[in-house]
């Protein structure tokens, strides 16, 4: 099953991880404004817990207006099929690097299997293996380009490393295929922002996802008066 990081994982934490005078120094902006663009950055962070994360693919259904439903879905061998579930079983509880280890069973069984690929990314992230999660989900976007979530896991993991321009490119890559997909503008707005650029591009993206995220709408509420 198809599994996706929630929006809170975007957090800002390039604004939160400088001194306030920095902050202000930099971006060029007011002590006001930089307080509450502070207070903004410590509204979510990277809380990511695979059990409780979307798990079907059908959920993407619902993130593109203009995308009346997905092309049939690969159905996965028998053999991929009993892997995952056991991976799904043992990611309940908690034991990541083996649910990994059944993922990409699963994924050998069956190269074609996605969801198998994007919830081993997220067992590997979940065990403490980022580079390989990364590694993971960057695979998995090259093998089906048509799944928004693999680009929107991939951007929120790097974020989470604060390679926010590496973030950038994937989310503007992720919209340029899913142009309308409000997790794809959701996640450059949040990209843009923790890169310090709360500009016009970031709020235009913002607030055509604030339809589906109350996170984009919280955003958007406490957006600096003086931004650029």
């Amino acid at each position: 099953m198809f599994r996706s990081f929630p929006p809170i994982a975007a957090s800002l934490s390039l604004v939160a991880a400088l001194p306030v005078a920095g902050r202000a120094q930099s971006a060029g902006i007011s002590t006001e404004t930089t307080l509450m663009m502070d207070e903004v950055s410590h509204m979510g962070g990277p809380t990511i817990k695979p059990e409780t994360l979307p798990r079907s693919l059908t959920m993407e259904e619902g993130d593109d207006p203009t995308v009346a439903e997905h092309p049939a879905a690969h159905e996965a061998s028998a053999a991929a099929r009993k892997a995952a579930q056991k991976g799904e079983r043992l990611a309940r509880k908690k034991k990541h690097l083996e649910a990994a280890a059944m993922y990409r069973e699963a994924t050998e069984a069956d190269p074609l299997y996605f969801e198998a690929w994007n919830n081993l990314a997220l067992e590997l992230d979940a065990a403490g293996r980022k580079d390989e999660a990364i590694a993971t989900l960057r695979r998995l976007t090259q093998l089906a380009p048509e799944h928004v979530f693999g680009f929107t896991n991939l951007a929120t993991l790097l974020c989470q490393r604060k390679q926010y321009a590496d973030a950038e490119a994937v989310s503007r890559q992720a919209l340029k295929l899913h142009n309308y997909s409000f997790k794809a503008n959701y996640m450059l707005g949040t990209v843009l922002i923790d890169e310090g650029h709360w500009n016009e591009e970031a709020k235009t993206k913002l607030e055509y996802a604030e339809v589906k995220y109350p996170e984009a709408k919280a955003l958007l509420a406490r957006w600096p008066a003086k931004a650029n």
